[in-house]
Order: structure tokens, then C-alpha cells, then sequence
């Protein structure tokens, strides 16, 4: 969730046994467990922002559970300007973005399926796509897609128009400028390979939180990349896809949204990086942030080499043991504490 109420930010919105909405919140105080409680009631427990409260409103009345429809419930509610003007500015941004890039996928989906049934479209006739003529003279020559799938040009254009809002995140492969997604992925694998980097190099004490936050970076890259490859798959051959439409489009759906699902965080993960490596935040503090709220890919969610690079995580994260904690639970062990030599008793020895 993209709170801008502090103690909240990252917390995880879910579906409980019910289908109602409840959220998971981090341990208050500095603990490490978490709460969990219905949605309804989380400004009940804590204090939020106009914005937060706003948020938690628009999701539960759109029903929003997905990363996509959370991301899509913010954005509206950002551009409001309830959040500030930097952040609104932000969310206009991020929109223009989608939509230049659904645009841009629907103009190269054309051209594909066109070039695919043997026409050509040349550049006068492209350059006038934005307008009413243009779009009849490109519907036109859709006729050899319509009669290769056995339909009609106008459920031709229908299947481009909602591939094209499907991939409005992702965006294709081809495209010069990436969709957010594609770009995120991307910017995972660069900050997976700069915080090992520190991570090798500082005598800092948060340096296991950074190799930690390195390896998850890198193999949810990894499960990630591999969904994006099986995207770009189905969308190489458009006119497959589209034969077979029922299928296609629920095999894509699931596909971009486990997408979603393995990049989710990872924005405000980068963020916090971005704002260290600007020397906007101290950079022990920024990578111990980065502990608190950085995602890892459950092991049930992969297979074969993945599942042991999950293995690998869990045992790291069980690793970061910090003095006088005992190394199952977590808590203070108050027994070594209280040994001479050690603690607050040792000190006073």
C-alpha cells in the first residue's frame, strides 16, 4: 500500500477467508511481528493522513486487491492533489506514461497484423492514425488478419484495442520507451548488483541487510523475467493469439499479473536506494528501511532452481541475527544479557 503515513508504509493488503478486505501491518515499535486486522478498522488503530484515509476508502469501495487495481485506485486519488502537489505531479506523470505507451502498443500491434496478412501501411496513412479517416483506412486493411482468424475487422480491432489496455504496464518489447513494469524489472537487476556491490565493500553493520536485499532483488528479477519472456512469446505472434482469443487473453492475464505481483514494492524499495545513493538520506538508514520492507518470492510460487534460491533467502533472512537475540525467536535473550562481560550488566561491571 503506498501510505504516506510512515508507520504504514508497505503494509500489505490481502483477502481473508471471507473475501473480505484485511491488512497486515509491520510491528509497531521496532518489533518484528505483524498485526493483522480487518480493513474497515485501520483508522481505528492508528492516525492517518487525509490521503491514507482517502485511500483506504477508494479501495475498499472499488474492491481493489491486485497490484494494478491498487496502483490504479492511487494514481486517481494522487492527481486529486490530496497527497501534495509533488506527489500529484508524479501520479500525471506515471499516467501520461501508460497511456503514450497503451497508444504506442496499439500502433505496433496494427502494424504487425497487417504486415502479417501481406499489406503495408506507408507513411502518410500513419501519420494520419490519430484521425477518423486514418483509423477507417487502417481498420480496412485489417481484413486479412479478420479473414486468417475466421471473424470480423471490427473484432479484430476490438481483440488490438484490449491487448493493447492489457500491455499498457508492460508495454512490447520493441517499444523505444518500456512500460512501467518493464522498466522496473529492469532497474531491479542494476540495484541488485549496486547494493552487493556496498554491500562487499562497507564495514557498515547493515551490510547483511543489503546482500539480503541483493539476492531477493536479483531472483524475484530472475521469476520475473521469466514471465516477461513468456509475454513477449505470445505477443510474437499476435495473430495466434488472437485466433484462439478465450484462452489467449486469460493465459496473458495471468501472466501480467503475476508480473505485477513479483514487482510489487519494489518501486519504493529503489526509491529509498535512489534517495541514499543522492545523499538525500543516510545510507545505514536507508538500507535498513530497505530490511524492513523488502519483498521475497514465497517458495511455493517458483520451481526447480528458483525454489532453492527461495531455500537460500529464507535461510539468510533467518541469518540476520543481531546481538543478545535469540537466533529462533527473535527476542532479546535476557539470560546472555545478564551475563558479566555483556549487556547493560556488563557495562556496569
Amino acid at each position: 500500500m503506498p501510505f504516506t503515513t510512515l508507520s504504514l508504509a508497505q503494509c500489505r493488503v490481502r483477502l481473508d477467508d471471507r473475501e473480505r478486505l484485511e491488512v497486515i501491518l509491520p510491528g509497531f515499535s521496532g518489533s518484528k511481528g505483524v498485526y493483522v486486522t480487518n480493513w474497515s478498522s485501520l483508522p481505528d488503530i492508528t492516525t492517518l493522513t487525509v490521503h491514507d484515509r482517502t485511500l483506504t476508502e477508494t479501495v475498499a469501495q472499488e474492491k481493489a486487491i491486485t497490484p494494478t487495481d491498487i496502483r490504479r485506485c492511487w494514481l486517481e486519488l494522487a492527481t486529486s492533489g490530496i497527497g501534495g502537489q509533488t506527489l500529484a505531479e508524479r501520479a500525471r506523470e506515471e499516467l501520461a506514461d501508460a497511456a503514450e505507451v497503451q497508444v504506442a502498443t496499439r500502433v505496433m500491434l496494427l502494424l504487425d497484423n497487417i504486415r502479417r496478412s501481406g499489406a503495408e501501411i506507408g507513411p502518410e496513412l500513419l501519420a494520419r492514425l490519430g484521425h477518423p479517416d486514418g483509423e477507417e483506412q487502417v481498420r480496412a486493411l485489417l481484413a486479412g488478419t479478420a479473414k486468417r482468424i475466421d471473424c470480423d475487422v471490427a473484432t479484430v480491432d476490438s481483440h488490438i484495442e484490449e491487448l493493447a489496455a492489457l500491455l499498457g504496464t508492460l508495454g512490447l518489447r520493441a517499444l523505444p520507451k518500456p512500460g512501467r513494469l518493464r522498466e522496473l524489472h529492469f532497474r531491479m537487476q542494476e540495484f541488485s548488483h549496486a547494493i552487493e556491490n556496498w554491500s562487499r565493500t562497507t564495514v557498515s553493520d547493515t551490510a547483511h541487510i543489503g546482500r539480503f536485499a541483493a539476492m531477493s532483488a536479483e531472483h524475484s528479477a530472475v521469476v520475473a523475467g521469466r514471465a516477461i519472456g513468456r509475454v513477449d512469446a505470445l505477443l510474437g505472434d499476435s495473430i495466434k493469439l488472437m485466433r484462439d482469443w478465450e484462452a489467449g487473453r486469460k493465459t496473458l492475464r495471468a501472466e501480467l499479473l503475476r508480473i505485477a505481483w513479483l514487482l510489487d514494492g519494489w518501486d519504493y524499495v529503489m526509491r529509498i536506494w535512489e534517495d541514499a545513493v543522492g545523499e538525500r538520506m543516510a545510507i545505514d538508514v536507508a538500507v535498513a528501511e530497505i530490511g524492513r520492507v523488502v519483498p521475497i518470492v514465497p517458495v511455493k510460487e517458483v520451481q526447480d532452481e528458483s525454489a532453492r534460491k527461495s531455500v537460500e533467502l529464507f535461510r539468510e533472512y533467518r541469518s540476520r541475527v543481531r546481538i543478545f537475540e535469540d537466533w529462533l525467536s527473535g527476542d532479546l535473550d535476557e539470560d546472555m544479557i545478564a551475563r558479566p562481560g555483556t549487556g547493560k550488566q556488563g557495562a556496569r561491571t
